[in-house]
């Protein structure tokens, strides 16, 4: 089995432990920002949609909103666990126009121009080969199809500064997973440049933010084993992780406030359009 391999299977692994938590508990971070991308990526009644990655549905259950009866949404993700998931949510909300099927972003399993748009959630610098990935949406799309995408923006912030601090400081007591090399898309200038080379025109780039609010430690910590930052804390060791707890915990309870325990999110939100 290659690296990039065992990189995509570790991946999947680790969002299939956290499928049955994740955006169900704590802040509705992808909720929120799932919503705000489906309002940016402007779809219209009737399309057709893919969303990638779509994790618990963030994306998915607002596109449906917006294509409306006689409109579809796809779901895909290379995690088993949200697949599953998701299957549940969608029959439970008694959805016809939506589907979730188990597939790897890179290896798209539909027909050339099957979609009006494909959203990205949050995944593109999760992808090993994101020129392969970007290659197939280009594929997948209609000719004058968007392509949607949200991607975490570089700050550098004294908050910030500071877990970068902390978790560099853990570095050499973790454990080895699989890694690979993936493209942060974190800068406007860089989320430009990779989708041109892609062949993508009209590209639109916007940024986004919001605080959210944490009720006591516990949840925070809780939240955190929730979602992808789990993939870090799950290389460390019994004792490791306990350390790292305690000073985490004194982190977050320097910005505690009356509302709660802040985190603020930064986001980029890019469109871009596949030529006639």
């Amino acid at each position: 089995m290659s690296d990039v391999e065992d990189y995509k299977r570790h991946i999947s692994g680790l969002f299939t432990r956290v499928s049955g938590l994740y955006d169900q508990a704590g802040p509705p971070f992808f909720t929120h920002f799932g919503s705000r991308l489906v309002d940016f990526a402007r779809i219209p009644p009737g399309a057709r949609v893919l969303d990638v990655a779509c994790g618990r549905g963030a994306l998915l259950f607002a596109a449906v909103t917006a294509v409306g009866a006689s409109g579809e949404v796809v779901g895909i993700d290379i995690s088993e666990g949200m697949v599953l998931e998701i299957g549940s949510d969608i029959s439970r909300r008694r959805l016809a126009n939506a589907t979730a099927l188990r597939m790897d972003a890179e290896d798209l399993q539909f027909p050339d121009s099957s979609f009006d748009a494909v959203l990205c959630g949050l995944v593109l610098f999760f992808l090993p080969n994101l020129e392969r990935a970007l290659a197939g949406f280009r594929r997948v799309l209609k000719p004058g199809g968007w392509l949607v995408a949200s991607t975490f923006q570089h700050v550098e912030d004294e908050v910030t500064k500071r877990w970068d601090a902390l978790d560099e400081s853990f570095e050499g007591r973790l454990t080895r997973v699989p890694k690979a090399e993936t493209t942060k898309m974190n800068s406007e200038v860089e989320i430009r440049q990779v989708l041109g080379q892609a062949g993508f025109s009209d590209i639109e780039v916007a940024s986004d933010e919001g605080t959210f609010y944490y009720s006591s430690e516990e949840e925070w910590w809780a939240v955190a084993w929730s979602h992808g930052y789990r993939a870090f804390l799950e290389r460390m060791d019994a004792d490791v992780l306990a350390q790292y707890k305690k000073q985490a915990t004194q982190l977050i309870l320097r910005d505690k406030t009356e509302r709660g325990i802040p985190e603020t999110w930064h986001l980029y939100y890019s469109r871009a359009k596949k030529p006639s």
